[in-house]
């Protein structure tokens, strides 16, 4: 496979993991309001918009054969792609005149904005790795043991008996 189609491989693959993290963390920390959401269907949908896109990551990093990568350029290329997004929410709000994120808001947060944004820099980096914590953990306690191209042994007696003969051979 070429080289630029691999990394737009990891790209893909690495940005979906941080940033639906990201997403996950963000809306259900600082967004989410239980008094905006008065109807059942309206507290289903954001449940499934929000959280189960994060259930979605966890299964992909627990059976998906793709690992996110330790190199620091790997993160602080996702980390530099967030800040892109983040810029984003002031464009939108020098074009349309509303912030697409209240805790964005310079008018209102004078004081902690600067803090706010070089924390989710910081931020970013530090859930990339963490997130890469968690699938060195899975891997390790969950390893990876199916080989497609490797046929299913049956436990019948020919081979038991076929093993108890090639251990005596070694013996």
């Amino acid at each position: 496979m070429p080289k630029i189609l691999q990394l737009l491989h990891w790209l893909l693959f690495d940005s979906v993991v941080l940033f639906a993290t990201v997403v996950t963390i963000m809306f259900w920390s600082s967004i989410y309001r239980s008094s905006d959401y008065t109807s059942a269907e309206l507290r289903w949908s954001t449940a499934s918009v929000h959280a189960l896109n994060l259930v979605c990551v966890l299964v992909d990093m627990l059976v998906g054969a793709m690992m996110l990568s330790p190199h620091w350029s790997h993160s602080l290329t996702l980390a530099i792609i967030g800040m892109l997004y983040l810029a984003l929410a002031y464009i939108n709000e020098a074009v349309n005149g509303w912030f697409t994120y209240d805790f964005l808001n310079y008018r209102k947060h004078k004081a902690v904005i600067a803090p706010t944004i070089i924390g989710m820099f910081v931020g970013f980096l530090f859930l990339y790795y963490v997130l890469y914590g968690i699938q060195l953990l899975l891997e390790r306690v969950l390893p990876p043991t199916f080989d497609a191209w490797t046929p299913l042994r049956g436990n019948d007696e020919e081979d038991e008996v076929n093993q108890m003969v090639s251990i005596k051979s070694i013996r």
